[in-house]
């Protein structure tokens, strides 16, 4: 004989379309209005009976059929009256369900910003009940929606508590794709290898667990990481691994082929990325992902830009920023504001261009100003110190237990002595013990407090550093986006610029006075922030005599710097200052193409065809197709002497093809390789003579391969410049 089915076993049986059961009838699904008529029923019928519970389990249990159904319109209304219902109890366990719901309905339909609403209320009901696999689902959704809605200090501060729970779970998978959404943020708020070393461990986990999507997902990372940083030989290499593992997610592999448009845009090839954003943007139609289609159109407004038609720019533009701003994605506002404003400004419209630009500043200052990427970095510290305070709780909890031990080892001992004996030692000792622990206690309430206090001004010792240093990088970084740039002078040349801190002790710079061409390369004593000082002053130095003394000749110019120098830091007996800079100034005429050079410490390179006639009679490396020569400098820095050294200008005429390298030491005294060792000086001019005929964009991505390989997992030990100019 059957048993009757019960109230909650036929919903399970209509929500999963199990089919009903007959007796001596063969089972039969019910049909999409059999169903539904059978919910109104059961709903009308709890209304007027006044049961709530009843009420409630048949609304969820609707709202989760039509959201299977793919009916989410309907699914939503009654998720909702499932949520009036449950807030009207006050039960737990169903508010968390009608938050759950709510929360996958707005999800499916790309309402991410309305989502946030239901996704925090529901975690918290889901700790409420100990529910570990609702959890574990809200801790993902809200770091996807919170990423995607570009909400960073948020997503940070849900990712680090998702990093605790699923540790305790075991759960490698969600804490791999936890580990790509760390390292995504940390390359938007400019920490790259803190970045890099979230997205390191998370390919490590994925290719455990066998992810093929996730890993797609973060090697994309990985490229924009490497792209941020200029880095375009080993974002490609990211690129195609990450096209790989998503050929079969049109979603996913689309986002991907975004950051391969956006590495032609950054390679001069704006022509080759058009067509290929045109056809993302078709693909993304088709599946109807709204939030992939925001970069692809900013994407295009500067690819247009970049080819002067400014009016499909503009149009691309706008339409970027109507569709971010409909869907709160503030970010993508922010850089469309910013392509607008200098869209404006080339086209001659201040006005609006300003207007835009203001605008800019102002989403850029709520989204990444020091105070928000301080406390991003305050966070990621105090959980570390929270892991440094649960292993201190552990310690204290085996000595207590240890000295607890000790304890009864020793009365089972005492024991033996007889039992007048042992009420005596029992006394003794337990006198003894209440004394040291209450010596024990001030010791670590004293101990507790020293920690407090240097806890405390270790981190704000940190926000100060990290602060000031971010600051002195924009300041660095502006004053060398005001010099010109070597393609402003030079169609085919490359400029290779690897601060080894957040500021560099190496600069370049550029200048065209009347007809000539002025350029320098300079290495100042040190790196980081003393670097960066000694750097501000060299360009502020070469701007005066160049701009104020009209001074272009290069031995005079660097006679003139030194004296600066020499100004600039008194030199009193007893009290020299050692600090200085090696520099390379070289002024090109390119209608003569004559090249006047002069250097500190700092030699002028020239590769030359070989069966051309000789640059000097210095020669470094040679083949059977190019040359390399070196033009002498002068040995003694810009800055401290003892005696006073001229510094001469040489004059060389320069050939069609001939090719100027100008570097610092940064890049040969990289320790790396497989023993450890500087590169050789000989190895770094042979590859010189050996690229010669490469392309200068070739040159410098074939270069950078070179060093970061040599590099490894070491520590770059100095600043590292190189600039190379082909003559046309």
């Amino acid at each position: 004989m059957f048993k009757p089915i019960t109230f909650k076993a036929f919903l399970l049986l209509v929500v999963f379309g199990i089919p009903t059961l007959r007796v001596n009838a063969k089972p039969e699904p019910l049909d999409n209005i059999d169903s539904l008529k059978y919910f109104e029923n059961l709903t009308r019928q709890y209304e007027r009976n006044g049961d709530k519970v009843k009420l409630v389990e048949t609304l969820i249990a609707k709202s989760q059929y039509l959201f299977n159904k793919k009916n989410l319109d309907n699914a939503l209304i009654e998720a909702n009256q499932a949520l009036i219902v449950s807030l009207d109890m006050g039960r737990e366990q169903y508010l968390e369900k009608a938050y759950y719901l709510l929360s996958q309905i707005h999800i499916e339909k790309g309402l991410l910003y309305e989502s946030i609403d239901y996704l925090y209320p529901g975690y918290r009901y889901s700790i409420a009940t100990r529910d570990s696999l609702k959890i574990g689902w809200y801790l993902l959704s809200i770091s996807k929606v919170e990423g995607e809605l570009g909400r960073l200090n948020n997503a940070i501060e849900n990712n680090l508590t998702a990093i605790n729970f699923f540790k305790s779970r075991n759960d490698s998978l969600s804490l791999a794709k936890i580990y790509t959404s760390q390292g995504i943020i940390h390359t938007e708020f400019g920490n790259f290898v803190t970045a890099q070393s979230y997205l390191e461990n998370a390919i490590a986990i994925l290719k455990v667990v066998v992810d093929s999507t996730y890993l797609g997902i973060t090697y994309r990372a990985l490229a924009n990481n490497s792209l941020r940083q200029s880095n375009n030989l080993m974002a490609d290499k990211h690129l195609k691994k990450s096209e790989t593992y998503l050929k079969n997610n049109p979603k996913e592999l689309a986002r991907t082929q975004t950051v391969g448009a956006e590495l032609l845009i950054n390679q001069l090839k704006p022509n080759s990325a058009i067509p290929l954003l045109q056809s993302i943007l078709n693909t993304q139609n088709e599946i109807n992902d709204r939030y992939g289609q925001l970069y692809p159109l900013l994407l295009l407004g500067k690819a247009h830009a970049r080819v002067g038609n400014y009016s499909e720019s503009k149009k691309y533009l706008l339409q970027c920023l109507k569709q971010s701003e409909s869907l709160s994605i503030t970010n993508i506002s922010r850089l469309a504001y910013k392509e607008l404003s200098q869209l404006e400004e080339l086209q001659g419209n201040k006005t609006l261009g300003y207007q835009y630009l203001r605008k800019y500043i102002s989403l850029t200052d709520s989204l990444f100003n020091n105070q928000i990427i301080s406390e991003a970095n305050r966070l990621e510290n105090i959980s570390a110190l929270r892991q440094k305070e649960k292993e201190i709780q552990r310690q204290r909890e085996n000595l207590l237990l240890s000295q607890a031990n000790l304890n009864k080892s020793r009365l089972r001992q005492l024991f033996l002595v007889g039992f007048i004996a042992i009420l005596i030692v029992l006394v003794v000792v337990s006198y003894l013990a209440f004394r040291n622990k209450q010596k024990a206690n001030l010791l670590l309430a004293e101990q507790k407090e020293k920690i407090e206090k240097q806890k405390n001004m270790l981190e704000q010792r940190s926000r100060d550093i990290t602060d000031s240093l971010n600051y002195a990088r924009r300041i660095q970084k502006a004053i060398l986006q005001t010099s010109e740039q070597p393609t402003d002078f030079f169609d085919d040349s490359f400029l290779i610029f690897l601060p080894k801190e957040l500021v560099s002790g190496d600069f370049y710079w550029f200048k065209r006075f009347n007809n000539q061409m002025l350029f320098a390369v300079a290495d100042c004593t040190g790196h980081g922030a003393p670097g960066a000082f000694m750097s501000i002053i060299g360009m502020f130095g070469l701007n005066q005599i160049v701009s104020e003394l009209n001074e272009t000749n290069p031995g005079e110019v660097l006679q003139n710097l030194n004296e600066l120098f020499h100004k600039s830091f008194e030199q009193r007996e007893g009290s020299e200052i050692f600090d200085g800079m090696d520099i390379a100034f070289c002024n090109y005429n390119p209608e003569t193409r004559e090249l006047r050079y002069s250097g500190a410490n700092i030699y002028l390179n020239i590769v030359r065809k070989s069966n051309s006639q000789k640059v000097s009679n210095i020669i470094l490396n040679q083949n059977e197709t190019h040359t390399l020569y070196q033009v002498k400098c002068e040995r003694q820095s810009i800055g401290y002497v003892t005696e006073k050294v001229s510094f001469v200008t040489h004059s060389i005429q320069l050939e069609k093809d001939d090719i100027i390298y100008l570097y610092t030491d940064g890049f040969t005294d990289q320790f790396g390789g497989p023993n450890g060792k500087k590169f050789r000086l000989v190895d770094f001019r042979n590859i010189l003579c050996s690229i010669a005929s490469y392309p200068m964009a070739k040159q410098k991505d074939f270069l950078l391969e070179i060093f970061s390989e040599w590099k490894g997992d070491n520590v770059q030990v100095d600043d590292v410049t190189v600039m190379g100019i082909r003559i046309t």
